[in-house]
């Protein structure tokens, strides 16, 4: 397996003290709900608006196959942190459309639905729908990120093992991974994959996974998680939003 990442920065929202954000914090959405469940708005949103960043940056220009000279502006500034007042106000329009409810949040099924609603609007070249099944997993992420999209992969509730969660690990100034947190009945966003070096706490070659959670960058053990669905949750539950480009 190769690495691979995103081509490009992934979005950065500049808070109000300063600090540079890994992706979108539902932290910051502003009711109870919202906070306790809005993991699946927050993914929702930042993959619209890398996609739609993307697909600015490809657009040729009128009568020659080279970027405008607005468009080379957009991409000059690609992965510039956007202010937090003007990022919560995206999502506070896309939140209308991706209506939480209570404690399910929102289903991969309803995700699917409202991105579609949101491609056809906006014409975008996208179609979504949840994947289910391990193999399919296994296939599409790798295939989402090299077609560069942003993955949403979500860690069920797991119903019947209530105490379970997945570790949550950070990657350190001496390249070691140090667990510091874990999750569950969460939706994650990936931006990467990759193979860890000899470092100690990750054997040599494990796959791992590069994630945007709570506005922070994280890593997840891939083994670690497939396992963990197979024990304690199942591929309906903990799987991937699949995105691929029309035509």
């Amino acid at each position: 397996m190769k690495k691979q990442m995103l081509h490009r920065p992934y979005i950065a929202v500049r808070t109000d003290s300063g600090r540079i954000s890994y992706g979108g914090d539902q932290s910051w959405l502003s009711t109870a709900e919202e906070r306790s469940f809005g993991c699946g708005l927050i993914g929702a949103a930042d993959i619209l608006r890398y996609l739609r960043g993307k697909q600015e940056l490809e657009k040729p220009a009128k009568g020659t196959g080279f970027l405008t000279e607005a468009l080379q502006s957009v991409a000059a500034f690609a992965g510039t942190a956007v202010g937090k007042q003007e990022y919560l106000e995206e999502v506070e329009t896309l939140g209308k459309e991706f209506r939480i409810r209570g404690k399910l949040g929102i289903t991969g099924f309803g995700l699917a639905r409202r991105m579609n609603r949101v491609f056809r609007r906006e014409r975008l070249p996208y179609r979504a729908k949840w994947s289910i099944g391990r193999r399919r997993l296994e296939k599409r992420l790798p295939e989402m990120l090299e077609a560069d999209i942003p993955v949403l992969l979500s860690v069920g509730p797991g119903f019947f093992h209530k105490g379970q969660s997945l570790a949550l690990y950070r990657r350190k100034e001496d390249g070691r991974y140090e667990r510091v947190n874990s999750m569950r009945d969460h939706y994650v966003t990936v931006t990467g994959q990759l193979r860890a070096e000899s470092v100690q706490g990750i054997e040599a070659g494990e796959v791992l996974l590069r994630i945007s959670s709570w506005g922070e960058e994280f890593y997840i053990r891939f083994d670690e998680y497939m396992d963990h669905v197979k024990k304690y949750d199942n591929f309906l539950f903990s799987s991937i939003l699949y995105i691929r480009r029309r035509g």
